[in-house]
């Protein structure tokens, strides 16, 4: 079963980009090693692992996931993006391809993701990586290893679908509140929420935000933290709520 999806991965890798990129990739995912290669998947220039989730998050990112979206809210009136668990950094790229006139912010907590966050943005002059986490309140926390691969990382201390996850490292927490006043935004066009549970606590204290925001694009995380799904709709009330293709929801001002 996984190398069936292991050569669908590659043959998709092949078609959106150099031929020899997706064959390159099975050989040493095959082999399991974790090893970073380049590809060049819709003309973009990727650094990825193998044996990794990222072969699958930059295929996703770059075919489509975002594209209700970008249907749904064309322009932005407030040329600010936050990006909340930027993992490699495809989601940033597309966020700031499709609002070139907006300052995407990506966050990602794990320092080897942010390495190849780092250099995947570079050529982005409308992109701001910073290696921290998205919190209700800013400090330093932990990042927890749930066992699901790099893009599973959490600052959840007892996800509820791993309790017993490993602790990794220490991460410096950011607010919302506290990137706006950074970057003087007096609003937020879209913010893209993917932060592995970490969710609940964030619509748990301030969310003056929410009503400054003109999207959210969230993956929700109720098997790692209960009540994800609940609450989110709670805090979202008289906002347009819609379910994405796949797992993210979008919810319109």
């Amino acid at each position: 079963m996984a190398m069936r999806r292991n050569i669908d991965l590659a043959r998709q890798l092949s078609r959106a980009g150099r031929r020899y990129d997706g064959m390159r990739w099975l050989a040493l995912t095959s082999l399991g090693q974790e090893l970073r290669i380049r590809v060049k998947p819709g003309r973009r220039d990727l650094l990825i692992r193998t044996a990794s989730p990222d072969i699958r998050v930059a295929l996703s990112c770059l075919g489509g996931e975002f594209d209700e979206l970008f249907a749904a809210i064309p322009t932005i009136k407030n040329p600010f993006i936050i990006d909340a668990g930027g993992y490699i950094g495809t989601a940033a790229i597309v966020l700031a391809e499709a609002y070139p006139e907006a300052t995407v912010v990506t966050l990602e907590p794990s320092k080897a993701n942010f390495a190849l966050l780092k250099q995947n943005v570079s050529n982005y002059k409308n992109i701001v990586p910073m290696n921290k986490a998205l919190a209700p309140e800013p400090g330093v926390t932990t990042l927890n290893n749930r066992g699901t691969g790099q893009w599973g990382f959490t600052i959840v201390s007892r996800p509820e679908d791993n309790p017993a996850s490993e602790a990794m490292e220490q991460v410096e927490c950011v607010t919302i509140g506290m990137l706006m006043a950074q970057f003087g935004a007096s609003g937020i066009g879209v913010l893209k929420l993917d932060i592995e549970g970490g969710e609940r606590a964030l619509f748990s204290t301030d969310t003056g935000w929410i009503a400054k925001t003109e999207a959210i694009c969230i993956e929700l995380h109720d098997r790692i933290v209960h009540g994800c799904s609940d609450k989110f709709v709670e805090v979202t009330q008289g906002r347009r709520n819609v379910k994405m293709l796949g797992e993210k929801y979008l919810s319109l001002a």
